[in-house]
């Protein structure tokens, strides 16, 4: 119960962090002339994203000591609140891979995004390496741009009509990592099984083959 309550609450913080960057993206666009991005400046942008991102999970694993002016480290959110973020930032990028092939494979005309799958890549250990970063240094989350972010999820969180809204993102966001564990952890059939399914379908392939020859003959 109480990984399910981390992972809802990081739903909603996600999807609070997400609406909050599209503005940001939206002023971004405005100040360039609603161009498109270039390779350089896209994944700088995306770089600051995922940092960010990063932060203000981190953060919230993140406790005071009421009687020092210490961190603590709260590892039962903070162990599984990192899995919970690299799932989801892999997901991500795999979703964007699976785009990319479906438009190949329909010769559709790609996205206008400038794109690159190793500055993907980049971008997933760049943030493995900040969440470590924090951890030897949490006073890193008392940044002032972080303070501004946490202030107006806050705000945004309690708000009544748009609060309700990313609870409901944030239990959409329980179900896909729970489909998406049992998607890693789901037992694959023995290599012998697939194997005859394969055989079978060739026989089957072949004996078409066969009977189509018979018939123009």
């Amino acid at each position: 119960m109480i990984l399910l309550t981390l992972v809802f609450k990081l739903g909603v913080r996600f999807a609070i962090f997400n609406f909050i960057w599209f503005f940001l993206e939206l002023v971004h666009k405005m100040l360039t002339g609603m161009r498109p991005p270039f390779l350089a400046e896209h994944y700088i942008l995306k770089a600051l994203k995922y940092i960010f991102l990063v932060s203000i999970t981190f953060s919230y694993c993140l406790e005071f000591a009421p009687n020092e002016p210490v961190y603590v480290l709260n590892w039962q959110k903070l162990v599984p609140g990192g899995l919970i973020l690299m799932l989801y930032l892999l997901g991500k990028f795999q979703k964007q891979q699976e785009q990319i092939q479906f438009l190949a494979g329909f010769q559709l005309p790609m996205q206008q995004k400038p794109y690159s799958k190793n500055l993907e890549i980049a971008l997933l250990v760049l943030s493995a390496l900040t969440f470590t970063g924090l951890y030897l240094n949490p006073s890193l989350t008392e940044i002032g741009i972080l303070n501004w972010f946490e202030a107006n999820m806050s705000s945004l969180e309690k708000a009544f009509l748009l609060g309700f809204i990313f609870q409901v993102l944030g239990f959409f966001f329980v179900l896909s990592i729970l489909f998406r564990l049992l998607r890693i952890f789901r037992p694959k059939p023995p290599k012998s099984d697939l194997d005859a399914n394969q055989h079978q379908d060739y026989d089957q392939f072949t004996d078409y083959e066969e009977v189509s020859d018979k018939h123009l003959d």
